[in-house]
């Protein structure tokens, strides 16, 4: 009986330890924070891809930079928040483009903005940017997201184009916010928890381009 118990014994502490290590995996595949590359006073001169004013913290401006294919850095304004998008970095500029300033100007590299582009899918980056380049007569996609427990999610539409009528995206949050149109809606959605479902979906006839939200975990 010893040798059958010490056996039972064994076995359980191996399976402990699988699902405490597949608990540690799960909580460690959310990125609760942004994670930049080098941040320094400064700005890269010469290889402003796109600008945009009055973001709200470098944070926002990231996310911008996650959004373009093209962007590897951003030179952001402290006091005014403008927001310069770069093609390349200090390490792959001349080094005379780069300028030291003490004037609130900060270069940053970023690393970590994910890019989903397709028919729904899971993401629990810390920031994303998701959406249809293209979409078909009765197409159906969600996309699922979660970030770190505590956290919620902030929502911001970059572009949309569907069928006015028929084809729409839904932001499934406490009261859920239905978008159609040619025409991004301005402003902000937030959530009131970790977890929000995003669906599209189109009917039968006519389609259009499609659409482009981003999103960012805030407290």
């Amino acid at each position: 009986m010893d040798g059958i118990t010490g056996t039972r014994s064994f076995a359980l502490i191996i399976y402990l330890m699988f699902v405490s290590h597949n608990i540690i995996r799960q909580v460690s595949a959310y990125n609760c924070s942004p994670k930049f590359g080098s941040k320094q006073e400064g700005h890269l001169v010469g290889h402003v891809a796109n600008a945009y004013k009055d973001t709200r913290s470098l944070v926002d401006c990231a996310a911008l930079c996650g959004r373009h294919s093209t962007c590897l850095s951003v030179n952001y304004a402290l006091k005014t928040g403008d927001c310069e998008l770069n093609d390349q970095t200090i390490a792959l500029a001349e080094v005379e483009e780069f300028t030291y300033s003490t004037n609130d100007m900060l270069y940053m590299e970023v690393l970590n903005h994910a890019d989903y582009r397709g028919c729904g899918g899971t993401m629990t980056d810390y920031a994303a940017t998701f959406g249809l380049d293209s979409y078909g007569n009765n197409w159906s996609c969600t996309w699922n997201i979660q970030v770190c427990k505590g956290k919620r999610i902030q929502f911001q539409f970059m572009f949309l184009d569907t069928e006015t009528c028929c084809d729409g995206v839904t932001l499934n949050l406490r009261h859920n916010r239905q978008f159609r149109g040619s025409t991004a809606p301005s402003g902000t959605y937030v959530s009131n928890k970790n977890t929000v479902s995003v669906t599209f979906t189109s009917d039968y006839s006519v389609i259009r381009t499609g659409f482009v939200l981003i999103y960012k975990t805030i407290d």
